[in-house]
């Protein structure tokens, strides 16, 4: 096994708890706009995990809705600064991972399909912007996850083979992207909807807890080879 030499984290719902903070926000405006009532379940199952374009696009094509991206992104941001996002939680387990990651000397990097805007007052709030070496983020890149432009620009960044790098993603569109870019992958999530698509995944754990475990005895594989 290569030894590890970076790691790269998605954000949402894998460093941060925020896919219930985006469920609260879009509830009310899909039922305002489209009369179209979901729970937490649903929006776990049909749209948490995708950007703003692909929801959208899901609402034209699979619900008949007439609405724009342009438009949606406007609620939505809206929304989002009502609703003081820098109130978003860390998951458990997300600065103890970074600093055993910054301990070890592995190269940290994010890749996400949120904005740089977003990045800055979650991570910023809780002081860990520092841990990172660059942000891949949606204004970074043409064709956000899945596919694997993201993670390919990632890549060029750190100036690594993809082997010896491991992202850590918590849903299907984040690992396609990575797998689709050959980096070694590390899915994180305790929702069932969601381990269910992840069969083209090899690990996949319930919380960062194990990810740091993972992690930690990959490296001393590849110490004793």
């Amino acid at each position: 096994m290569n030894k590890i030499q970076a790691v790269l984290f998605d954000l949402d719902g894998t460093l941060i708890d925020s896919e219930y903070f985006y469920f609260k926000n879009w509830a009310p405006i899909l039922k305002e706009e489209f009369d179209l009532e979901i729970t937490y379940e649903d929006w776990i199952r049909d749209f948490a995990g995708h950007t703003t374009a692909h929801n959208v696009e899901r609402l034209i094509d699979d619900y008949g809705f007439d609405t724009t991206q342009e438009y949606m992104w406007k609620r939505t941001r809206a929304a989002y600064a009502d609703s003081n996002m820098s109130d978003i939680q860390l998951m458990p387990g997300a600065q103890e991972i970074l600093a055993y990651l910054k301990e070890n000397h592995i190269r940290i990097g994010l890749v996400t399909s949120s904005y740089r805007s977003t990045v800055d007052t979650v991570l910023g709030k809780h002081g860990l912007l520092d841990y990172f070496e660059f942000f891949v983020t949606r204004e970074c890149v043409e064709s956000p996850k899945p596919n694997p432009e993201p993670y390919r620009l990632a890549l060029k960044n750190l100036g690594l083979p993809a082997i010896s790098c491991v992202a850590i993603e918590d849903t299907l569109t984040g690992s396609t992207a990575a797998l689709g870019a050959g980096l070694q992958l590390i899915a994180v999530t305790k929702q069932e909807v969601e381990r269910a698509r992840l069969t083209a995944v090899d690990n996949i754990v319930e919380n960062l807890w194990a990810v740091k475990a993972l992690l930690s005895q990959w490296n001393e594989v590849s110490r004793v080879i």
